[in-house]
């Protein structure tokens, strides 16, 4: 019996440590979260016809990111690449721009990504949160009159990004 309880009790205390989540080892594990809701944000109410949604071409910009957070700009725009083509229905996605955008096609949106971070590092007892705001940017490359924009707000867990680590 008491070997019973002792392998019972070994077995819960495995199975809470499972639970326990590690820091991602890489930036795109750490963006992946932010990136999705960003591309479920983004695709529920696109400024295309919805239907539409699977003939778009999402070209994306350069992004720009806060020099405060340790995200490369390349890191982001592959996170919000690969979110939006895990969408249900996805637009096509390039993370690539031509130098000229003559000749474009209306099915073509260039998407320009920019994360900020004005506020402080919130410092709590077990990590450091940056609050952020990520802005979307979208032209129609055929019409680029026509334009419409999305944001988000939130916070990030610097102490899950690498090389981050005790650095508010």
């Amino acid at each position: 019996m008491l070997r019973a309880l002792v392998g019972l009790g070994l077995m819960t205390l495995l199975s809470a440590c499972s639970g326990l989540a590690s820091a991602p080892e890489t930036p795109r594990q750490a963006l992946r979260g932010l990136a999705a809701s960003a591309a479920t944000g983004l695709l529920k109410k696109p400024p295309w016809p919805a239907a539409q949604t699977p003939k778009i071409t999402v070209l994306l910009g350069p992004a720009e990111v806060a020099a405060r957070l340790p995200i490369s700009a390349a890191a982001l725009n592959e996170a919000l690449g690969r979110a939006l083509l895990s969408q249900p229905d996805s637009p096509h996605v390039l993370d690539w721009v031509p130098a000229q955008l003559d000749g474009a096609t209306p099915d073509q949106w260039l998407l320009q990504a920019s994360l900020s971070a004005d506020a402080p590092p919130l410092v709590l007892s077990d990590r450091t949160l940056q609050p952020y705001r990520l802005r979307f940017d979208l032209t129609h490359v055929a019409t680029p009159s026509e334009h419409w924009q999305w944001q988000a707000s939130g916070a990030l867990d610097l102490d899950a990004l690498p090389g981050s680590r005790g650095a508010p």
